[in-house]
């Protein structure tokens, strides 16, 4: 009987064996290691531009004096207000890149991110136009306005310049290898930190250029 029985079980494993379907390897549950990585460097990043500008209204209310300090001119308007709202606008195309990566949409998810990789170079260009607009009258060591001034708007920019590489690797990865699930998550991992780009812009143009005409 025991023999039989465990016959019966062999075959009726065996039987499962040959009807089951080919399988396929599934995803790892939760979030990648790449995706906290992120989010831990945008929050110790977001911390440190809450203490600058946190820095910049805390001397600003402090100084008895008109702000900006005598000797310095108002912040000029136009070349930043170009950059900020390019900024925000190449959100749209990184967006969509990334819903273009996970469908394996090779062709338009490169067309998109270059289309954001150059709204960050168009900011920056913007605002190495508005640092040479500012200089003489405000220089980073003149006075604490020009100095975080040039500290916060410059550590905005080279962060910036670091989003528009990290775009350059997915653009070189795009253009010689075929979109798989690791590329579709490492464009995922590069919008969050271009969204986070984009906020704080939004920040720091209210405070440095905004708040001194108010």
């Amino acid at each position: 009987m025991t023999a039989v029985t465990d016959r019966g079980a062999a075959a009726a494993t065996e039987l499962d064996v040959r009807g089951r379907p080919r399988t396929v390897a599934e995803a790892p549950a939760g979030r990648t290691t790449g995706w906290w990585g992120m989010t831990l460097f945008i929050c110790t990043e977001g911390a440190m531009f809450a203490a600058f500008l946190a820095s910049y209204f805390y001397l600003r209310f402090a100084d008895s004096t008109t702000w900006p300090p005598l000797g310095d001119k108002l912040p000029h308007l136009v070349a930043p207000s170009i950059g900020t709202g390019v900024l925000i606008i190449s959100c749209l195309p990184m967006a969509l890149s990334v819903r273009a990566a996970a469908r394996e949409k090779r062709a338009l998810h490169f067309v998109l991110l270059l289309l954001a990789m150059f709204g960050g170079l168009a900011f920056i260009s913007m605002q190495g136009l508005d640092f040479v607009q500012e200089y003489p009258a405000s220089t980073i060591s003149k006075d604490a306005y020009g100095s975080l001034l040039f500290t916060i708007t410059g550590l905005h920019a080279f962060h910036v310049l670091l989003g528009v590489f990290m775009l350059l690797l997915l653009l070189g990865g795009t253009a010689f290898r075929p979109i798989d699930r690791a590329r579709a998550g490492s464009a995922r991992i590069v919008a969050m930190y271009w969204y986070f780009l984009s906020v704080v812009a939004v920040a720091v143009f209210c405070t440095v250029y905004i708040s001194p005409y108010l």
